[in-house]
């Protein structure tokens, strides 16, 4: 009985109940130990603890609110999206979110598919079923209609929930750390420390909840934008950035967070890649629409993703400090394609031209 009681109360349908009472247990018992340890010390300590347990109990609420709301909006989200898509367009629609990250395309475009399911699910039904189908297609038309808007509104919600529970989280440690973990490897000899090692590991491993750790790293490269990296690993090209590292190399720089708030800009297949080149310290690299997905975590390249769909080549280009490392990088991305084609990859026309 104790065991189906944590079940259900840890429930992401109904917000996690038992979660969110732990939360605001933690931000009462941080009130309490706060307010009597002042209470013993003085007056002004006293006040003090108030106002600093004070503080903590309304980020443990505000945190537990907002975790909740998340789990509830998520939960219902995929509920909504597994009745009123087709196994077909739900599996799309979960490409789009894995590939893209984008924020979710609002209650209009919500609206105007729930329109185009009415007009196209008795058409598909009627197609599989006959007349029966017409009347289911029109029935799962019509609650479409109504839940799709729905779910852009609880996707919408569930991402605004998620921001604020991953930045009012109150127990989450502010320690920086002097770099990141070393990359080991159980096969590999133990190599002198890398920061770029390090940073594209720590990339893979972190980066959108963990999507990538299976990925194989192969290299990291510095860019000449402070704060930014190209990272490389088997199948995919990466370009990332993280304002906690633009001080990286500098006096300035304080240190490494627990969560670096990676952002992909770019995320490329390799398979994908048509052309290289090199222009002084800057790569050219085009790929085939298809295969790749520009991205941005703070929605820069929206307009850009949205717009290409249209056009059947991406072109975008990487400075790197210096022309040294502008070749190396060329000759990085030319092996992995190489070694891809070897595993039978598509069969895309590279081309390479250098430029000096």
């Amino acid at each position: 009985m104790n065991s189906i009681r944590q079940v259900f109360g840890s429930a992401g349908v109904i917000g996690n109940p038992m979660g969110f009472a732990r939360n605001v247990g933690f931000g009462l018992k941080d009130f309490m130990s706060a307010s009597r340890k002042g209470k013993l010390q003085s007056p002004v300590e006293l006040l003090n603890g108030i106002a600093q347990g004070s503080k903590n109990l309304v980020g443990s609420t505000v945190y537990a609110v907002s975790s909740a709301t998340s789990h509830f909006s998520k939960t219902a989200y995929k509920g909504l999206v597994a009745f009123t898509y087709d196994e077909q367009a739900a599996s799309k629609l979960d490409e789009r979110d894995r590939q893209l990250g984008l924020h979710g395309e609002g209650v209009l475009n919500g609206f105007l598919e729930g329109l185009t399911g009415l007009l196209q699910s008795p058409i598909r039904g009627a197609e599989k079923h006959g007349l029966p189908g017409v009347i289911s297609g029109i029935a799962m038309g019509t609650a479409g209609l109504v839940a799709r808007p729905m779910a852009s509104i609880l996707e919408a919600t569930g991402r605004t929930a998620q921001s604020i529970r991953n930045r009012s989280n109150p127990h989450e440690s502010n320690r920086l750390r002097v770099r990141f973990s070393r990359p080991v490897a159980r096969d590999r000899p133990l190599f002198p420390y890398s920061w770029e090692d390090a940073v594209g590991v720590s990339l893979l491993v972190q980066a959108d909840g963990g999507r990538l750790k299976d990925e194989t790293f192969v290299v990291c490269k510095t860019l000449r934008e402070p704060g930014k990296f190209l990272v490389l690993s088997e199948k995919l090209l990466l370009l990332v950035s993280s304002r906690y590292l633009v001080d990286l190399g500098s006096p300035q720089f304080v240190g490494v967070p627990p969560d670096p708030q990676w952002a992909i800009e770019t995320e490329m297949n390799l398979k994908s890649i048509v052309h290289l080149d090199r222009a002084q310290e800057v790569v050219n690299i085009v790929g085939s629409n298809g295969e790749t997905s520009p991205r941005d975590k703070r929605g820069r390249s929206r307009d850009i993703a949205l717009s290409s769909a249209f056009i059947p080549l991406f072109h975008f280009s990487v400075e790197l400090p210096n022309i040294e490392d502008a070749e190396g990088t060329l000759q990085f991305l030319m092996a992995l394609i190489e070694k891809g084609k070897a595993r039978r990859w598509d069969k895309n026309i590279l081309h390479r031209s250098n430029i000096s």
